[in-house]
This record gives structure tokens, sequence and C-alpha cells, in this order.
């Protein structure tokens, strides 16, 4: 990790698709890139589809190189794509209330072996480009990372094909520590990636149980 942050400190950044300086993903390739399918579950969003070889660039170059840069771009780009929803979100919940962001949390296991949550990057950027929600009116974002846990290490997702059998592996694998922090309160929790939706739905349901009001689930990318 110490050698992958002297990277992020010193080499330049330059779009995974172009090549072109200053970004890890310029405005036109963002354009270009292919669009996530609609996901069929309720306020549950992706920015790409992961089939995008661009896009599995990043995602790699975020979660296994340290590159953290991805994440303040895509998280940005996710508070982009969903700005409308955020707006209407905020409209009926009085305006001015605040989003709480929770990044889908590692295992204790696997967040000491990477050292950090490719989510929380992910987190920051989203954070970052939505304060522009709170200079309109909207309440502001505050990333917390510790009121939404993993009960245990349900492996990886990837390795499980069936929808069925990826919903059996995620079931109770979320539990929160303070449902007095998270009663009335409007949440985005941000991913990666979504597949089947199932690691998003099981965290959805653990925060609905606690008290929120409502809850937005976004990624990356899906496929």
């Amino acid at each position: 990790m110490l050698i992958n942050f002297i990277l992020n400190l010193f080499l330049p950044l330059r779009c995974f698709a172009c090549g072109a300086p200053k970004s890890v993903l310029c405005a036109k390739c963002a354009r270009e890139r292919e669009p996530a399918e609609p996901i069929d579950a309720p306020l549950t969003y992706a920015r790409f589809a992961y089939r995008d070889p661009v896009v599995r660039k990043m995602i790699w170059a975020l979660k296994y190189r340290g590159v953290t840069a991805v994440g303040e771009r895509v998280g940005g780009l996710l508070y982009d794509y969903l700005t409308e929803e955020l707006s209407e979100v905020s409209l009926l919940n009085g305006g001015d209330q605040d989003f709480l962001i929770i990044p889908i949390p590692l295992s204790p296991a696997r967040a000491r072996a990477r050292g950090y949550n490719q989510a929380t990057a992910l987190a920051r950027g989203f954070q970052k480009r939505g304060g522009g929600l709170a200079r309109h009116g909207g309440g502001n974002f505050v990333i917390t990372e510790d009121l939404l846990y993993r009960t245990r290490d349900t492996g990886s997702q990837t390795e499980i094909k069936e929808r069925s059998k990826r919903l059996k592996n995620m079931k109770d694998a979320f539990k929160i520590n303070d449902s007095e922090m998270i009663k009335g309160k409007q949440i985005i929790i941000i991913d990666d990636v979504t597949t089947t939706g199932a690691t998003l739905a099981e965290a959805r349901r653990a925060l609905e149980g606690g008290g929120a009001k409502i809850v937005l689930a976004t990624a990356i990318a899906h496929g």
C-alpha cells in the first residue's frame, strides 16, 4: 500500500481510455462509456456497464492498486448521474435534511489485507461533487463508516453465479451499530460493482429495518 500511495502522489493522472493527461477519465471518454442497464430494484442505480473494458480497468485500479483518483472522479460522476433523484428525495423530505453516505463495508479481514475501502473513495468523490446540492437548498452529504458493518466475511459474490445463492450468501450479512443515528434519515449506500444487487439489497434491508426513512443505492458499474 505504501508503494501505491507514493505512485498516486507522483505519477501523472491519465485517462484510462485515451491517455489524455490530468484525469483518470476525461469528459469525452466519460460520455462515450457504455451506460448500465436499469436495475430491477427500487431506488438502485449504476452509472456504467461492467462489460466496458475501460470501466473494468478503472475498478481494478481502484480496488487492487489503490488508485484513489478513480474513486474521486467516478464518485463525482455518480453524483451527476443521480442529481435529479437526489433533488426529488430532498424536496419530498423538506429540502434541508442531510444525506448520510454509507460506503458498503468490507469484512475486517479484507479491510486489513487491502488497507482501505474502495467504496469510501467513491463516497468521498460523491461528497465533494455533491456540495452543489447544499448550495441549492438541499442538505449536506455526511460520510459515515461506523453505522453499518459486516457480520461475517461473505467472500466474493462474483464467484457465485446463481442469483438465489447470492441472496442466500448475503442474508443477514449486515448489521447496524446505532439505530438512533439512522431513524428518519435519508441514506445513500455506495459500492463499486453490483451484479444481482444482493449486496446493496441486504444493506438496504438492514438500514430500513433500523428506521431509515429512504435508502438510495448506487454503484460504479452493473453487469
